[in-house]
């Protein structure tokens, strides 16, 4: 398996550090390096004396009977596929990692690598693939970069120069509110897997704005009783008990979206792709704003759904819903119910009448589950 150059090459670094200049004394040397009943101790036995007449004799017949490999080099296309696909693990932004036995920085060591890929892909000189690579990068980093660098240049010097006590404290708070989301992602997936009242799966959403804080009091539903979807023409209520004031709940229908007729169960985090997904689908919509063209606008987007999806069907993953003109950003951490900050949808004291669809809630609450609060201010 060894290279027949590499072997070649062995012996021309031998004759060159022991300075031997006669030919015939590097001819000799040369058949000293052969193993004794090999391949090439045959082939040596067999030649003819004007082939080891002299040492570039030898070397002729050498690489007549061993060619050199041809080496079949990466295409700028391909350094540019590499240069695109080059990721740095969110869980490594921090942390010190060792190198050919020296101890750095991982962020140092990508930018080490990246500014070779983007050599060898040709794009040094011309600002092309930043967005792209950037996009890319941990958010952590990211949040220390410019958001247009102007070149490769620029972009470089921003990683390598970013302060590796702010990376390590945004490392950290990272990391914490990944753990917590994957958390609530369990508990929220050990809901739904009971076929539970979307009610109570939103309200176990809902925790999600309030991640770091105290945990907040879940709303008093002394009745609250969950039951299984028999079937999707089911219509639930409330029933009002005697033995207390609790208020009947309204009317909920629901049935199952027409191309979507189950939805996954979701026991891990959502991957890159489910959460790229659902970014494209949140731009679907536009959100307009709260005067009477955007009021006409929505009213042309809810027919629209109920065209599509059906009237009263259940929104879903793939059916994103219409948000409410006026009302908050969808994942800045608004309550699913009224569409308002400062306050969780256990919390909120909006008359049940007057909160939101039903099914934007819904579609709030999927969203802040797989993008979690991207849109928060504060």
């Amino acid at each position: 398996s060894e290279n027949p150059q590499n072997f070649l090459r062995e012996v021309e670094r031998y004759i060159h550090l022991n300075r031997i200049s006669d030919e015939a004394t590097k001819v000799i040397i040369f058949s000293t390096f052969i193993s004794a009943g090999s391949q090439a101790d045959i082939w040596w036995n067999n030649l003819t004396a004007t082939e080891t007449a002299s040492w570039a004799t030898v070397k002729t017949a050498f690489q007549g009977q061993w060619p050199a490999i041809v080496v079949a080099a990466k295409s700028t296309l391909e350094y540019q596929k590499e240069l695109l696909a080059l990721r740095l693990k969110e869980e490594d932004v921090g942390e010190r990692i060792t190198v050919a036995g020296v101890s750095t920085w991982s962020h140092l060591h990508y930018h080490g690598r990246l500014q070779k890929l983007v050599q060898d892909a040709g794009v040094a000189n011309a600002p092309v693939f930043i967005h792209q690579v950037r996009e890319a990068l941990p958010r952590v980093l990211r949040d220390l970069t410019s958001p247009a660098p102007p070149d490769w240049t620029t972009f470089f010097d921003e990683i390598r120069n970013a302060n590796i006590d702010t990376i390590q404290d945004k490392a950290r708070r990272d990391k914490e509110r990944r753990e917590a989301e994957k958390a609530q992602n369990l508990r929220i997936a050990k809901l739904e897997s009971k076929q539970a009242d979307p009610v109570e799966v939103l309200r176990l959403q809902m925790q999600r704005t309030t991640i770091g804080q105290t945990n907040a009091q879940p709303a008093a539903h002394t009745n609250a009783t969950t039951r299984p979807i028999n079937n999707v023409n089911t219509t639930r209520n409330a029933v009002p008990n005697p033995s207390n004031n609790t208020t009947t709940r309204r009317q909920i229908r629901y049935v199952t979206a027409s191309q979507n007729n189950t939805q996954r169960l979701r026991s891990q985090p959502p991957t890159q792709e489910e959460r790229d997904l659902m970014r494209a689908r949140i731009n679907e919509l536009l959100h307009h704003p709260d005067t009477t063209d955007g009021h006409a606008a929505y009213e042309t987007q809810i027919r629209q759904w109920e065209t599509q999806w059906g009237r009263g069907a259940r929104c879903t993953e793939q059916s994103p819903y219409p948000l409410t003109p006026g009302t908050a950003q969808i994942c800045s951490g608004e309550c699913f119910r009224c569409g308002a900050h400062g306050h969780i949808g256990p919390e909120c004291q909006m008359p049940v009448d007057d909160q939101l669809p039903k099914n934007e809630s819904i579609w709030r609450g999927l969203s802040s589950r797989i993008l979690g609060t991207f849109n928060r201010t504060t």
